[in-house]
């Protein structure tokens, strides 16, 4: 169990440079060196350099994209996220000023997230991440795995720009499950939870709501209401069940509901579809806002 905390430690730490929950360590560099020379860390913490003396130095490395020029006061810092020992020196200057960062943890690995969790049926989400040798032009393969289903599939692939980051625009149908490959390594996963997209239309008294989803809502139950400023609330009038589905598309279920109801001028009204109605592979949704006039 306390092995398994680390690693998720170790990964949310990935998720961002700069992050609190990151440890660094600090090396000085004097006018005779690096002190301390030789330092460890876990993956995804970093080592700041602080330049004590008066010349400019550099902290150059082989095999990281992090390489330093620091001015006489001033400090820079590298972040490292793959395990290895990594050897640094300022090419400016010989003898003692070399040293080392050895960093504990896998050495290869990569990182997910989403630029939100929750979404409309179809509408676009940003995915991104970061491998951990920093490097441009490294093939990332995305998969997810729908609501229901047992396995991931592959839905995209990326290629790293500057400094190892990658990203890819997904459009959810259903609740999905997203994971990253690079070479031999799969990252953490992140769940993109989604609502169906639902819409009422009016015309007189005469109202339309329509449900798109990937699955239909026949037989299910939309409640109709209307906000009451009074008690700052969404109050229902009536429960209206959808009928019959259409496809317009593969994939997408539209299912609507044709009611009548007797409306105020000033009042603004929606349709929800409430979560027990939604079921376990959607949120419970709320329409767009009509105001009668």
């Amino acid at each position: 169990m306390r092995r398994l905390f680390i690693a998720a430690a170790a990964l949310l730490a990935l998720t961002a440079l700069g992050s609190a929950t990151a440890a660094d360590r600090a090396v000085t560099i004097t006018r005779t060196g690096f002190v301390p020379a030789d330092v460890t860390i876990a993956v995804g913490d970093s080592v700041t350099w602080r330049n004590t003396d008066t010349a400019v130095h550099q902290v150059a490395f082989n095999g990281t994209a992090c390489n330093l020029t620091i001015q006489p006061g001033a400090s820079g810092s590298c972040t490292f996220r793959a395990g290895g020992r990594f050897n640094y020196r300022d090419p400016s200057q010989q003898g003692s000023f070399r040293g080392t960062v050895t960093v504990t943890g896998a050495r290869t690995s990569l990182t997910i997230s989403a630029a939100r969790r929750t979404t409309t049926f179809a509408a676009p989400v940003t995915l991104s991440g970061i491998v951990s040798n920093q490097q441009a032009n490294e093939p990332v393969v995305i998969q997810g795995q729908e609501c229901g289903k047992t396995a991931f599939t592959r839905v995209g692939a990326a290629t790293t720009t500057a400094g190892g980051n990658w990203t890819l625009a997904v459009r959810p149908m259903i609740n999905t499950t997203y994971q990253a490959r690079w070479r031999t390594a799969d990252s953490s996963t992140v769940i993109v939870k989604v609502r169906p997209k639902v819409r009422l239309t009016r015309v007189g008294s005469r109202f339309k709501a329509r449900v798109t989803a990937a699955q239909s809502f026949t037989g299910k139950t939309v409640l109709f209401q209307r906000y009451r400023t009074v008690v700052r609330r969404w109050v229902t009038l009536k429960r209206v069940t959808l009928g019959a589905s259409t496809t317009p598309t593969a994939g997408t279920f539209v299912t609507p509901a044709n009611f009548r109801a007797r409306i105020r001028r000033g009042w603004r009204l929606r349709v929800f579809l409430p979560q027990a109605q939604a079921g376990t592979c959607y949120l419970a949704a709320p329409s767009n806002t009509l105001r009668v006039r």
